[in-house]
This record gives structure tokens, C-alpha cells and sequence, in this order.
């Protein structure tokens, strides 16, 4: 651990020469739930044990529980720091929940390279009670979009975003705003991202590119595997429809569970999705439903408290523009959609809940 780490939660402040000692005596606030995430993290950490727990998301398969280098953890979170060139004592924001695998890379990266961190809610928006401007933050869209509502987002120079797709709407709101934001791509088994995209700026970009050493590769249905020697992976398989430039860069075009095959033909939703994002305002996914002659239908799922905040004119419009094959068959307004703890629409549960009603 860095000598001059500093780790701020509430009123405390922990630093490499007695959160060791904290964590033995458990001399924590605890009342709240990330709180206590952040504890339970750091309590594997500064164990004996050679490896950390961790829960994988289903990028790569079933959600399971697997096993993590520490040894890992610290050269994956010294390829951050050197990437994004942060130095000892500069001031970072840890507003991820450390049950997943991006709040707890946030605490490695600042034992490792002496950051000091500061811990908040993740609920809400994390920059609004900033007092100094931070270096560095990881946040999914949905605090990045709160933070844009309270105009705050200034408050941080570099912000990674990550456990959530970027909508367009949000990429062009980004494009006026000073702060570095970038798009990561990686998940559990990479100990946090392995890729980077830039969303603004002049060097913005629609690739990714790998850090370090990442390599990347397709299987014969176009599903990306990721090579790190760093991170002692080898073509970890994804089921992650990208095309590549080389080896080190790649674009996503969508998830292979997701396709939709509607007739014997076979439709990406987030290209739909990302066609029709100029025209919503409400959380949304398309997605297929079981049709006697097609297979699948293309449906439209919305997230709104009443049909009337639906924007159905505009929708329709963006529709006539679609192949009539591509066009979705029926749209389903919903009061609440089904999310993972990391903030991602979780499809299959909210189709799953309406369709059981």
C-alpha cells in the first residue's frame, strides 16, 4: 500500500498507517449499505488469503462466483493510474457500491498509487456535495446524468463510465462539457475494464482501445475474447457481437443473447435502440417475444409512470424510416422496469414480470 492512501468516509479518515488496524477492530461507520460494502471489502483485502471472492455479471456465461488475484487487482489498477497519469495524493471519488467489482477496483487503485478517496452515497448525485474538484470518478450513466441535471458535472476532470450503455442522447450532452469522459468496456473476470473508449473531445471515438497488453480476437460468431498476460487471461470468451480493427482495437455492436430472430432474420436490438435514442426521453429496450410464425416478434419495452409521457408520435416517425421487418410489433409501457445492482436494464426479469401478469 502507497504510504500517503487516504481513505475518507463520512467524518473519518483512514490512512495506510491505520486502516489495517481499522479494519481489525472493526472501527468502521457501518450504517449504511455501501458503508458496510466497503468494509466487507476491505476486511478480504487485508486477509491472508492470496485471492478475493467476487460474483460475476453473465457477461461471459452464467453469474457465478469466482476467484480473484490480488496480485491481479494491483497491476489492473496500476494500468488505470498509469493510463489516466494519476499520482500520489491526488484526489479521487468512490461512489460505486464495493459489492461489485467497480467500486472495489476504485479502493485498489488508491491503496495502490496513494490517491486520496473520497466516499460517498452511491444513490443520487455524487459530485453535488464536492467541495474540491476530484482527478478522478467512475460512475454508471445514471449518476453522470443526475450530475448533468444539478450542473455539477464540472466538479471532476476525468470521469470513466461504465455498467451501462451510453445513450446518444447522453454522448451529445457530453460533447459540451469540459470534463474527459471515457467508456469502459470489461467486466468481473477483467478485474474492471481492459478497454477504453473516448466519448468527447476531438480525439472521441467509436473504438476501443485496449490497455497494456490486451489483445482481442473473434470466435466464429463474432463474439469478442480478450487476452491480457498482465491479468493471466487467455481468449476469455464473451458473448459480445463486436468487429475489430487489429488486435488491440474492437467496436460493440451489441450482445448475442439479445438477438433477436424474427423470421430467419436476425436483428440487433441495441442498433434498433441506438436508431431510435434521438426520440426518448424515458428508459427503453427492444427486444423479441415467442410468435407462432416469426419466432419472434420485435417488441418495444417503456419505462414510464403512464402512457401519456410516452412520445408515441415521434416513435412512430422514427419507425417509418425502419425495414418493415425491423420495425417492432407492439410497445409495452411499463411502470417499472427489473435493474441489476450494477444499474443495467435487466430484460429478461422485466419480461419475465410482465408477462407473468
Amino acid at each position: 500500500m502507497h504510504p500517503s492512501f487516504t481513505l475518507v468516509i463520512g467524518d473519518r479518515v483512514y490512512t495506510a498507517s491505520n486502516i489495517v488496524e481499522a479494519v481489525e477492530k472493526d472501527r468502521f461507520p457501518g450504517e449504511m449499505q455501501w458503508q458496510r460494502s466497503v468494509v466487507s471489502f476491505l476486511k478480504q483485502w487485508f486477509n491472508e488469503d492470496e485471492d478475493i471472492l467476487a460474483h460475476t455479471s453473465g457477461s461471459t456465461g452464467e453469474p457465478r462466483v469466482i476467484r480473484l488475484s490480488k496480485a491481479r487487482m494491483r497491476i489492473s489498477a496500476s494500468m488505470t493510474c498509469d493510463y489516466f497519469g494519476l499520482k500520489p495524493r491526488d484526489r479521487a471519488l468512490l461512489c460505486l457500491s464495493a459489492e461489485n467489482i467497480a467500486g472495489r477496483m476504485m479502493l485498489v487503485r488508491a491503496m495502490e498509487r496513494g490517491l486520496h478517496l473520497d466516499a460517498v452515497s452511491p444513490a443520487g448525485c455524487p459530485l453535488s456535495n464536492t467541495l474540491e474538484k476530484v482527478k478522478f470518478a467512475a460512475m454508471v450513466p445514471l449518476q453522470v446524468q443526475h450530475c448533468l441535471d444539478r450542473g455539477c458535472l464540472d466538479q471532476a476532470e476525468t470521469i470513466l463510465l461504465g455498467g451501462a450503455a451510453v445513450s446518444d442522447k447522453m454522448q451529445d450532452m457530453l460533447f459540451r462539457q469540459e470534463v474527459k469522459c471515457y467508456c469502459s468496456y470489461g467486466m468481473t473476470e477483467t478485474m474492471s475494464h481492459v478497454a477504453l473508449k473516448k466519448l468527447n473531445g476531438p480525439d472521441a471515438s467509436e473504438w476501443y482501445e485496449g490497455l497494456a497488453d490486451a489483445r482481442f480476437d473473434l470466435d466464429e460468431r463474432d463474439c469478442l475474447q480478450i487476452t491480457s498476460a498482465f491479468l493471466g487471461i487467455e481468449k476469455l470468451q464473451t458473448n459480445d457481437i463486436c468487429e475489430l480493427d487489429g488486435q488491440t482495437r474492437f467496436r460493440w455492436l451489441g450482445r448475442l443473447d439479445f438477438v433477436i430472430n424474427s423470421g430467419g432474420l436476425k436483428v440487433s436490438p441495441e442498433q434498433l435502440e441506438k436508431l431510435l435514442s434521438p426520440y426518448m426521453h424515458l428508459p427503453y429496450f427492444i427486444t423479441g417475444l415467442p410468435d407462432e410464425e416469426l419466432g419472434e416478434r420485435i417488441v418495444l419495452f417503456i419505462e414510464a409512470s403512464s402512457p401519456d409521457r410516452v412520445p408515441l408520435e415521434q416513435i412512430q416517425r422514427a419507425f417509418g424510416e425502419w425495414h418493415k421487418y425491423k420495425r417492432p410489433k407492439a410497445i409495452y409501457v411499463v411502470s417499472q422496469f427489473v435493474y441489476t445492482v450494477s444499474g443495467k436494464i435487466n430484460r429478461n426479469a422485466t419480461k419475465a414480470k410482465e408477462r407473468l401478469r
